[in-house]
């Protein structure tokens, strides 16, 4: 009997499973998008990049942009019966909420 991971996208495999559509290079405007501060937006990972992948509890989670960290945003995302979040994701890993 095999031993189960511990990691952080532990049990993620169907949650990060792209369509045979989607598969290939990333689309580089998507990379390249910018948002602004107060800008409204959900976590859409991208399992073609692993860089910044957020944890899997905030996959479809929506949040509010604070401020740019690098190439990253810093963006705050308030869960059900939880205190409000702070998360690092790359461009790539959000869409905006229009």
């Amino acid at each position: 009997m095999s031993i189960t991971g511990n990691g952080i996208h532990k049990r993620s495999r169907k949650r990060l499973k792209l369509d045979i559509n989607e598969r290939g290079k990333i689309d580089i405007k998507k990379a390249l998008q910018s948002f602004d501060v107060g800008d409204k937006v959900v976590i859409d990972p991208d399992s073609r990049i692993q860089r910044n992948l957020p944890q899997r509890s905030f996959f479809g989670a929506v949040g509010v942009v604070l401020n740019k960290k690098g190439k990253a945003y810093t963006i705050e995302v308030k869960q059900q019966g939880k205190y409000p979040k702070k998360i690092d994701v790359l461009p790539v890993h959000m869409k905006r909420l229009i």
